[in-house]
Parts: structure tokens; C-alpha cells; sequence
């Protein structure tokens, strides 16, 4: 089952897990609830985007973890 990540709480530094077992790190949040910058750490699918930023859509979003 999916986690309820609501986007409004992310902040710099927090870490998204993707639906397609991506792992994303914020970094930035546009306030808007449905958008947010990230820089994948981890995308098991596609290798080459690890590094790369661009935004991420709230449904792509399955859980988070909480920077320290």
C-alpha cells in the first residue's frame, strides 16, 4: 500500500522513494502541493538520470524519509 506523502511537508534534504523504485533527494519545494525539484540518488530503471535533477509529480511519490 502506498504512503500518503503530502508534498506541502518536504523539505530540502528529505528523500522520496518513486513508484518505479526510483530514490530522489528534494531539492527545492514550489509550494504548490503537486510539484516538487529533486536529484535522483538511485534510478534502478534508467542509470543515467543518478545525478540529474528535474521536477517530480505527487503521484510519482510513494513514501518519504525525513532529512535529519
Amino acid at each position: 500500500m502506498r504512503e500518503v506523502v503530502n508534498l506541502l511537508d518536504l523539505v530540502a534534504g528529505d528523500i522520496v522513494t518513486m513508484s518505479d523504485g526510483a530514490t530522489v533527494e528534494v531539492v527545492s519545494n514550489m509550494g504548490d502541493g503537486m510539484w516538487i525539484f529533486g536529484r535522483y540518488i538511485i534510478a534502478p530503471e534508467d542509470p543515467e538520470l543518478e545525478g540529474t535533477e528535474e521536477m517530480v509529480f505527487a503521484q510519482e511519490i510513494v513514501g518519504v524519509e525525513k532529512a535529519s
